[in-house]
């Protein structure tokens, strides 16, 4: 059985920023893969053609992004 882990990031997760929670940011995939430290591509919710890449220590940083649950 498969285990998430809760401070890793995951295709579906959801952030908003912590000056604009009011705008939702789904993870719609990986970023580039030749990077040194992870990044992720996140799409405005209702907005998919509003993108972002993002580096996973600014999303899990609670300074910039924090996760939030389903609806």
């Amino acid at each position: 059985m498969l285990r998430r882990n809760k401070n890793g990031i995951e295709v579906g997760d959801r952030f908003v920023k912590t000056d604009d929670p009011k705008t939702v940011w789904v993870v719609a995939g990986r970023g580039s893969s030749v990077a040194p430290m992870p990044h992720f591509q996140v799409v405005q919710e209702g907005y998919y053609s509003r993108m972002r890449t993002l580096a996973e220590s600014v999303l899990l940083d609670p300074d910039y992004y924090r996760r939030v649950s389903e609806n």
